[in-house]
């Protein structure tokens, strides 16, 4: 017990009593000890890995920085450093609104802001918002859906749409369609996000919304991790779709009443 005080849930009580009652209790009890020691783990990777995403840009700020200060430098190299410098800043920030982001949601139990919306003209909204990144790739947006309306909290859903379509355009292939989708159907809707990509492994797919999660080197593992916690808040589900082998399809049902 002194040990599991001062901090150590690696350890394990022991009962010897021939009394049920005094087993029962001790199994529960390491059960606890099982499931504290198990988040301890989640903590530190946690702050490793976040200490790791920051340090990352800002390594890369600080040495391009310091190359700028070099009076040989031609005018190509000096744009081409503030250009990446501009590009890391970016990284930096989006890594902290995700990481803000994420704790608001992962300590919200409930949905406070509840309004009724068009759910279908704010997926509009968020193409038109990420329009810039879809003419980098030449991607085409394919959405054609009546109007639909939802009650919930218009802004964290609003931030599904956005993690989800920057997920679909950071792993498609350029020159392909990214396709979304929204119907109703037995008193939910069903919202899909689908793009041509590489094929996910089982190990993606498996750890595909886990904090810091990549499947490569692009991103911050924090987007869809964000979307899945907004979407239990409504009372809803998300899948990563097994149907198409040559698309990646993330599934959204969302009950009409949350």
């Amino acid at each position: 017990i002194n040990e599991v005080a001062n901090g150590n849930f690696k350890s394990k009580v022991k009962v010897t009593s021939k009394l049920r009652y005094f087993n029962t209790m001790a199994t529960s009890f390491n059960k606890m000890l099982d499931e504290l020691n198990s988040n301890e783990i989640l903590k530190v990777d946690f702050i490793n890995n976040f200490s790791h995403e920051f340090k990352t840009p800002i390594n890369s700020i600080q040495g391009f920085a310091k190359h700028m200060k070099n009076s040989d430098l031609s005018d190509e190299m000096r744009n081409e450093y503030i250009d990446i410098i501009i590009c890391e800043s970016q990284r930096l920030t989006a890594l902290a609104n995700n990481v803000l982001n994420l704790s608001k949601v992962e300590h919200q139990a409930i949905l406070n802001n509840k309004v009724n919306f068009n759910i279908s003209e704010q997926i509009r909204e968020v193409i038109i918002l990420l329009y810039e990144k879809c003419i980098e790739k030449n991607i085409e947006i394919i959405f054609d859906a009546e109007e639909l309306f939802y009650i919930g909290d218009k802004e964290l859903i609003k931030q599904v749409w956005i993690n989800l379509l920057d997920n679909a355009l950071k792993f498609c292939y350029e020159n392909t369609p990214i396709q979304i989708k929204i119907s109703e159907k037995q008193n939910k809707l069903h919202i899909s996000f689908s793009n041509y990509g590489d094929i996910l492994s089982e190990m993606d797919r498996k750890h595909i919304f886990d904090k810091f999660y990549l499947s490569n080197s692009t991103g911050n593992g924090l987007g869809l991790t964000i979307a899945k916690k907004i979407i239990m808040l409504h009372k809803g589900n998300i899948y990563l779709s097994d149907k198409h082998k040559d698309k990646i399809i993330f599934e959204i049902f969302l009950p009409i009443k949350p």
